[in-house]
């Protein structure tokens, strides 16, 4: 059974959490944009190391434990 919140935190000290961007971002992926306003995923880890994905790219970087997927109430991550 998956467990999906708008913040999953993992073992190992990685956090994921849903934002809304509030300024331009690049996203670690692929590099484009991550305009204002759009959802974007954020990973820190215990360094205080901050990566910015579009949800779509988080999707192709971690697909093996986490997933990004729209729900009525807005984009969550859910674990499997």
């Amino acid at each position: 059974m998956a467990r999906c919140s708008k913040r999953i935190h993992l073992t190992g000290g990685f956090y994921y959490t849903v934002r809304t961007a509030r300024d331009d971002y690049r996203c670690f992926h692929c590099s484009r944009l991550i305009p204002r306003g759009s959802v974007y995923i954020e990973e820190r880890s215990l360094g205080n190391v901050v990566r910015r994905y579009h949800y779509e790219c988080f999707n192709k970087v971690i697909p093996h434990r986490l997933r990004a997927v729209e729900a009525p109430s807005g984009v969550v991550i859910c674990a499997f």
